[in-house]
């Protein structure tokens, strides 16, 4: 198409594509929808729009009064209470399902319990662990010790390793443990 082929019905000026005239059309006659765009602003000339919330809405008189984090949080407890009756919903329906397969002689399939794999929180840790191994070299000393102090300790009562720095192993491991509180600067006692 030759240039200036795309002419606007309104105001007449032309244009060689036809998203420059429809840019134009809605920037210009306010063709499309919505709040027409801000026009550029000069001294002492009012700005138009407002960024954010619109005065007269609900929303912007909520974020005036401040609470929104309360409202919020009740939103969250009455969608937690709505959760938990479906729940209770839930296990009653699964209970009716074994009960009814049970009848019928079918065992029912593991169910889901929501139980979290590997050991337990709190059940301290293995028999022969590193930590374990931590804990006794620490309850022999009467004294705080450093992880390097408390590495050569684990090796002389015996523990097996195959990691090439068993100091870092140890200070790495120290933070993590709950019986283990820290005195000073590098120094731990059980």
């Amino acid at each position: 198409m030759a240039p200036g082929s795309f002419k606007c019905p309104k105001c007449e000026r032309s244009f060689s594509m036809a998203a420059h005239l429809a840019r134009h059309t809605n920037t210009i006659h306010g063709a499309r929808r919505g709040p027409k765009p801000m026009a550029r602003r000069g001294p002492g000339r009012p700005r138009k729009h407002r960024v954010g919330r619109p005065r007269g809405s609900r929303s912007y008189a909520r974020a005036a009064t401040g609470d929104g984090a309360t409202q919020l949080l009740s939103q969250m407890q009455s969608y937690y209470s709505d959760l938990t009756a479906r729940r209770a919903n839930l296990d009653a329906q699964i209970a009716g399902m074994e009960n009814a397969m049970n009848v019928m002689g079918e065992v029912p399939m593991g169910r889901a319990t929501g139980r979290r794999r590997g050991r337990p929180p709190g059940s301290g840790s293995r028999a022969g662990s590193l930590k374990d191994t931590i804990v006794r070299v620490l309850r022999q000393r009467a004294k705080a010790l450093s992880p390097k102090e408390i590495a050569a300790g684990v090796v002389k009562i015996g523990y097996r390793t195959s990691t090439k720095n068993l100091t870092k192993a140890v200070s790495n491991t120290l933070p993590d443990m709950t019986d283990i509180r820290k005195v000073g600067r590098g120094l731990y006692q059980a």
